[in-house]
């Protein structure tokens, strides 16, 4: 069964096997909590304005993919505020991916290939079961039954992804790290935060 299933893999045109291998760990700070300053980004970094900051998996996952559409739709409904995709994966793989996915006319994507924004903001390498447990092979299901399935990918798959809301002074208002690697960032969530902080 065990042979069987590595076949599968070795076959599937959509899985690149270098993107298995754990990646070198990277000093990791912890992620800054509501209330602390944001922290550097890939240039041009933010724009001084209300932000949503989503650092993603690797090009190609499925979960990678549902968040950038769940950012795409809420820039739509939301337009004042800066929405901001990181991948780790190359300028032109990234690009690549995001032309097979739709499009995000209306979120910046910065790239980070060396994770050193990742590590700052407090995302570093996850485990194996991070993303090959049960609750996000779960999610894997979900997602393909939506249409959203493994593309080529490119970049690590034990990239540890997170979201945060900052607000115009460049103070963090929100954050979601992620249980397992399906536990997708509630984006109503930080439009909520955001507003709550314009109030103040």
């Amino acid at each position: 069964m065990r042979d069987q299933r590595a076949s599968c893999i070795a076959s599937d045109p959509n899985l690149n096997l270098r993107t298995f291998l754990p990646p070198l760990p990277l000093p990791t700070a912890n992620p800054p909590e509501p209330g602390e300053p944001a922290r550097e980004l890939p240039d041009p970094g933010l724009e001084g304005r209300p932000a949503v900051v989503a650092f993603l998996r690797h090009t190609g996952c499925p979960f990678a993919e549902a968040t950038a559409r769940g950012l795409r739709e809420a820039a739509a409904a939301q337009p004042d505020i800066d929405w901001v995709a990181v991948s780790h994966a190359p300028a032109l793989a990234t690009a690549r991916w995001v032309d097979a996915i739709g499009g995000v006319v209306t979120v910046r994507v910065l790239i980070d290939p060396e994770r050193l924004s990742y590590a700052t903001w407090g995302l570093g390498r996850s485990s194996l079961a991070h993303f090959m447990g049960r609750r996000s092979l779960g999610e894997v299901a979900r997602l393909a039954r939506h249409g959203i399935r493994n593309r080529h990918p490119d970049g690590t798959r034990w990239q540890r992804a997170g979201a945060f809301a900052v607000d115009a002074d460049g103070i963090v208002r929100w954050r979601h790290v992620p249980a397992h690697a399906g536990d997708l960032p509630p984006l109503a969530e930080a439009i909520a935060a955001l507003e709550a902080a314009a109030r103040a």
